[in-house]
């Protein structure tokens, strides 16, 4: 299964036919606007959340593939979307303050997030891949919630972080950025993750097109 991981930063047609062209099986999209308003092509299926058309959390999959939203999905978690497709749990994740979460920050949303559904983290194998919003030294990090926080509590349910498990680098001395603040080349930032309990096969992170986004594609393998 092939999965790409990628914050299109408010979709057009024109990026979703784009991005279609790496040709994965499954693709988590931070930013995608609704279906209603961006078409897939025939073949794919797509799963959506969010409170605005031009941008929520989107998930396209090849239509061959078995998937199902499982019934323990809670759409008050903003953004995150579960989705069962082949037996594996694809939980695409862009935590992300709405009218419902405001005053939290966003590694608060994540870990809370994380947290609710950790039973099922723990029940499936599983990729957690997105925009977490999340890193080290951000303005409201605390001890309870934060990047390394949220790190300690999948690591102890058996989670690495593919980037980091590729590369031997340690959290916050990243080499690579996955996020231009205001496609500023200097002010980068590492915002976009995967963590797995399975076995991958390959993972890179692609080069920034600044035609497409302010972030950098993930490609997982498994």
């Amino acid at each position: 299964m092939k999965i790409l991981s990628y914050n299109i930063n408010r979709s057009t047609q024109e990026k979703i036919d784009k991005i279609m062209q790496f040709n994965a099986d499954v693709f988590i999209l931070p930013e995608v606007a609704c279906p209603s308003q961006v078409k897939v092509p025939e073949g794919y299926r797509m799963e959506w959340m969010g409170n605005y058309d031009f941008k929520g959390l989107g998930v396209i999959w090849k239509s061959g593939m078995k998937a199902e939203i499982p019934q323990w999905y809670n759409p008050r978690h903003q953004y995150f979307l579960p989705i069962i497709i082949e037996n594996k749990l694809i939980m695409a994740a862009w935590p992300t303050r709405t009218d419902d979460n405001a005053p939290k920050d966003y590694p608060q949303i994540a870990m809370e997030t994380l947290q609710e559904y950790a039973p099922y983290l723990k029940e499936f194998p599983t990729v957690i891949s997105g925009d977490m919003n999340c890193y080290k030294g951000q303005a409201g990090e605390t001890k309870q919630y934060g990047i390394e926080a949220i790190f300690s509590f999948l690591e102890g349910m058996g989670y690495v972080s593919a980037y980091h498990q590729k590369t031997g680098e340690l959290l916050g001395e990243e080499s690579r950025a996955t996020y231009y603040h205001r496609f500023n080349e200097n002010s980068p930032f590492f915002l976009d993750y995967t963590f797995s309990n399975i076995a991958i096969k390959s993972y890179a992170l692609c080069e920034w097109d600044k035609e497409v986004s302010d972030h950098v594609a993930q490609m997982i393998e498994l």
